[in-house]
């Protein structure tokens, strides 16, 4: 099944000085979304499993990437991700199995890590 993604208010392509794929797309996290919803009942957050499957999703549909992840390396939650945060993940693709993810408020990181997918057979 596909997840549910926020609504994107922006979503700008580029490349990396290196001449890499690179996405950052802005969103705002409905309060009323699924994912909150039991995480926690007292202080709703963005689960971590849901900030790397929607990085490994929309890899998928920008990049062909598989939507399965073999490893996650260099994974970091440096704060949480609050409702009606306004969000921008930044995905760059390193290389034909690795996806660099940041999510951020502001300036200020939130998570960040790489998605290894397996290589295909």
């Amino acid at each position: 099944m596909k997840p549910q993604l926020p609504e994107f208010t922006q979503l700008r392509q580029d490349t990396t000085p290196e001449g890499r794929p690179l996405l950052q797309i802005d969103f705002t996290l409905a309060p009323d979304s699924v994912y909150f919803q039991g995480h926690f009942p007292e202080a709703p957050l963005l689960p971590g499993v849901t900030q790397l499957d929607w990085a490994a999703q929309i890899a998928a549909d920008h990049w062909h990437t598989p939507r399965s992840v073999s490893t996650i390396e260099v994974l970091k939650f440096n704060d949480m991700l609050l409702p009606s945060a306004d969000v921008t993940l930044r995905l760059e693709f390193k290389r034909d199995n690795c996806v660099v993810f940041r999510y951020q408020c502001g300036e200020r990181a939130m998570s960040s890590g790489r998605l290894i997918f397996a290589e295909p057979s």
